[in-house]
């Protein structure tokens, strides 16, 4: 009996020096759908394997406080919502503006505020001052976005004025829908304001597009999309980025990107209407 009792107070011990001996286990990583082309919001480096950008940013400093990483996975923006419908990711961490629309399938959490700017070739050549002179011009937007909507608006206005229609080209990807406006096959491309005026400036050292001056549409949220039977997700995102507001590393981050003129002042659930 005492050689048993001895076996089994040797075998406890052994079991809890290998338990404290064996690391903790990792939290899983929060698998967020992003597009990845959207400087200087989210795209890759020069290397084209290294995520940057104040999403990316937003990112690690949300993940160090969650306890938990997120991990980005490219995809076309169609197929975000589609995706977190099938658990293929658990969260969208990109461009997706919060609307009364999306929020019958998704929660957001809104970090940030955009609204929608015109990118023309540069020089302008085919004069656009903003919507209403699109009439029997060309328009590129990217597929299920928000701009669709817009253009197809302007789009019946102007027929309704006895006007063209505008022709509304939709792609998946923003890149492939901005090439068509720097080949001439589009007058404009409408996109989130930050990420066009980032263009303008920077692509082909500013020689390639210019930004319509003095208009800009649709001022909404943008959020984290996260799923309605994920509320535990939805909050704990929201507590952590309502801690980085309150610190000032959520506006530091946007200050080194240059795009602090969009900073929300709290992390508010489903502002967009």
């Amino acid at each position: 009996m005492r050689t048993t009792r001895r076996t089994l107070a040797l075998s406890a011990a052994l079991a809890a020096m290998l338990s404290c001996a064996l690391p903790a286990r990792a939290a899983p990583p929060i698998v967020a759908g992003a597009l990845t082309n959207t400087p200087p919001m989210l795209s890759y480096a020069a290397d084209g394997t290294t995520l940057q950008g104040v999403i990316v940013d937003l990112a690690a400093e949300m993940s160090k406080r969650l306890g938990r990483e997120i991990q980005f996975k490219s995809m076309p923006f169609p197929g975000l919502l589609p995706a977190m419908q099938s658990k293929q990711i658990e969260i969208t961490f990109t461009l997706m503006n919060d609307t009364a629309e999306r929020q019958k399938v998704v929660d957001f959490v809104d970090y940030y505020n955009f609204g929608t700017k015109l990118l023309v070739h540069k020089g302008n050549p085919d004069r656009i001052t903003g919507l209403e002179s699109l009439c029997g011009k060309t328009a590129a937007t990217v597929q299920g976005s928000t701009q669709v909507a817009l253009v197809d608006e302007a789009s019946a206005k102007c027929t309704a004025a006895g006007k063209a229609a505008i022709t509304n080209l939709q792609f998946a990807q923003p890149a492939d829908a901005r090439l068509q406006v720097q080949n001439g096959r589009a007058a404009v491309f409408l996109g989130n304001s930050p990420v066009m005026v980032h263009l303008a400036r920077t692509a082909g050292d500013g020689k390639v597009f210019d930004v319509v001056a003095g208009v800009e549409y649709q001022p909404v949220p943008v959020g984290i999309a996260v799923a309605k039977d994920n509320r535990a997700l939805r909050d704990a995102l929201q507590k952590t980025l309502a801690s980085m507001i309150a610190d000032g590393s959520y506006r530091r981050i946007l200050e080194k990107h240059g795009v602090e003129s969009g900073a929300v002042s709290a992390a508010t659930i489903n502002a967009g209407h």
